[in-house]
C-alpha cells in the first residue's frame, strides 16, 4: 500500500467540537478529529491529505462547524499552522507545498483505487444524505496510507471507525462479520468483485498471513 503521508505528528482531538451546533453528535465527534488529524500530514497540502478540494472543505466546515470562523480557523486552508500556534510547537502552514510523492505508485493507479473505495462505500450508504457522502471522500483516502485505518483518520479507537461505517454504511458493516481488519476487508470486497485474488490460501483459517488481516489494531 502507498502512503501519500506518513502522520508522525499526531493532532486530533475533540476540540473543534465545540463551535458545533451538536457537539454530542458522534460524527461530529469524529469529523472534527478527521479534520484536525489530517493538519498533521508534513508531505501533502491539506486538500490532499483529506480527499476534499478547498470549496468543499469550506462547506463542510462551515457547514457542520459555524462558529469556527468567527473564532479565525481558515475554512479553506490548512490549519495546521493554526494548529502549531495553539500548542505553541512552531510547525508552519504547509497549505502551498508541492503535490505528495506517490513513489512507484502512479497517480492515476491510486486515484482509480480511491474511487472504486468511494463506489463500494457509496453502494452499501444507508441514505441520500450528506454524511455517507463526507465519509466516503475521507476514508476512501486514508485507505491510501499504511497505517491502520483508524489511525489515520486521527480516530480514538478501531471502535469509532467501526460506528460511523455501522451508521452509514451498515449492509457494508454487517458483511464484515469475521470482524477482518477494515482496510483488509475493503480490498477484499473489491478483489472479490473483479474476481482477483492474490491470496492462494484456501480459507483465511489456514493462511500464514491471518495475522496480518484479523485481530487487535494497536
Amino acid at each position: 500500500m502507498a502512503a501519500i503521508c506518513l502522520c508522525g505528528i499526531h493532532w486530533g482531538g475533540d476540540w473543534l467540537v465545540r463551535y458545533s451546533v451538536r457537539p454530542r453528535d458522534p460524527d461530529i465527534h469524529a469529523l472534527a478529529r478527521i479534520l484536525t488529524h489530517r493538519c498533521a500530514c508534513p508531505d501533502a497540502p491539506y486538500r490532499h491529505a483529506l480527499g476534499l478540494e478547498p470549496g468543499e472543505i469550506q462547506a463542510v466546515t462551515t457547514h457542520f462547524f459555524p462558529a469556527a470562523e468567527e473564532a479565525g480557523w481558515p475554512m479553506a486552508g490548512c490549519w495546521r499552522r493554526h494548529s502549531a500556534e495553539s500548542s505553541r510547537t512552531g510547525i508552519p502552514c504547509h497549505d502551498q507545498s508541492p503535490d505528495p510523492d506517490y513513489g512507484r505508485f502512479s497517480r492515476s493507479l491510486l486515484e482509480q483505487e480511491e474511487q472504486d473505495l468511494c463506489r463500494l462505500f457509496l453502494n452499501h450508504a444507508s441514505g441520500k444524505g450528506i454524511w455517507p457522502v463526507i465519509f466516503a471522500r475521507l476514508i476512501a483516502r486514508a485507505c491510501m496510507e499504511p497505517e491502520h485505518l483508524w489511525m489515520s483518520l486521527g480516530l480514538e479507537e478501531r471502535g469509532q471507525l467501526s460506528g460511523i461505517l455501522t451508521r452509514h454504511f451498515p449492509p457494508l458493516a454487517a458483511r464484515n462479520d469475521r470482524d477482518m481488519r477494515w482496510k483488509k476487508f475493503f480490498y477484499k470486497l473489491l478483489c472479490d468483485e473483479e474476481n482477483v485474488w492474490t491470496c492462494t490460501a484456501s480459507s483465511c483459517e489456514i493462511c500464514p498471513h491471518h495475522p496480518e488481516c484479523y485481530g487487535p489494531e494497536a
